[in-house]
This record gives structure tokens, C-alpha cells and sequence, in this order.
């Protein structure tokens, strides 16, 4: 092979797999990208996560809370949301080996069942539909257009 075919193959190479890697790009699931925030009692709820399950078919999603804010990747559709966030706080009467051992403080939930385990929170995802802002409340109201369907 001589030099001039040589350069010509790989500049193809080249620009084949760059073409590929081009069409490549971006994620082409149908999943959406949402943001928002989480507050909880109007105070930024400062790490946590948040899932999505589709009511009607798609795939599961969710992303991380962090001081407030999240991202989470979503189909879309009627999803139903769980928001989960945790704090330590110290146990009341710690065993002798638990204080030995340095488990003097337990992990408990921050936010109400309303909005994880028995979740009544419901969002819908769309392509124009992309920002949602979840103001919980420690007495679990659902946020206004947030509700399940009876």
C-alpha cells in the first residue's frame, strides 16, 4: 500500500468513526431529563434521592437530591414519585457495645410515607414538561397538580 492510499484509508477511518460517534451522542432511550427542587417545609431538603415509576408503561427512572435541587432521568408519562432523605440523630439509650462499636445514632427518615412508601405524589412527563418543584410538608399535604387520581 503506498503512502497516498495509506493516508486516504486512514483519514476514512477516521471519519467514519467520527460519524459514529456522532450519531451516538445524546441519549436516544425516549428517557427525559426533569430538575427541580425538594423542600420540606420550605427548607431545601439537602440530600436524598427521588424515583419515578410509570403508571402506564415506561421505564423506571430517578436521580439524587443535593442541597435542594435534583436531576433525574424519567419516561414520559404519569409517573408516580417517591422522595426519599435522611438524617442521624442519636439513640435515646445505646447498648454498652453499640457505644464500643460507634453506633450511638440511627438513620431515620426526614420526609412522610405520603411521599415514599405509600406515595400519593404524581407528576406527568413530557418533553415540554421538564421542571418540577416539590414543596413537601412535614403533615404530608400533596403539592397542588401533584395528586393521585381517585
Amino acid at each position: 500500500m503506498n503512502t497516498k492510499h495509506f493516508l486516504s484509508f486512514s483519514t476514512m477511518v477516521v471519519l467514519l468513526g467520527s460519524i459514529s460517534l456522532l450519531a451516538g451522542c445524546g441519549p436516544n432511550d425516549g428517557m427525559i431529563t426533569i430538575s427541580g427542587s425538594v423542600t420540606l417545609d420550605g427548607e431545601p431538603v439537602e440530600d436524598g434521592s427521588i424515583s419515578l415509576m410509570p403508571i402506564n408503561g415506561g421505564s423506571m427512572g430517578g436521580g439524587l437530591i443535593e442541597n435542594g435541587h435534583y436531576t433525574a432521568r424519567s419516561s414520559p408519562g404519569e409517573m408516580a414519585v417517591q422522595i426519599h432523605a435522611h438524617k442521624m440523630v442519636q439513640k435515646k439509650n445505646p447498648s454498652r457495645e453499640e457505644v464500643e462499636r460507634g453506633l450511638t445514632e440511627d438513620s431515620v427518615s426526614i420526609i412522610p410515607p405520603v411521599y415514599n412508601r405509600q406515595s400519593q405524589l404524581r407528576i406527568n412527563v413530557a418533553p415540554d414538561q421538564k421542571n418540577f418543584e416539590f414543596d413537601l410538608t412535614k403533615d404530608g399535604k400533596i403539592p397542588e397538580g401533584m395528586a393521585a387520581a381517585k
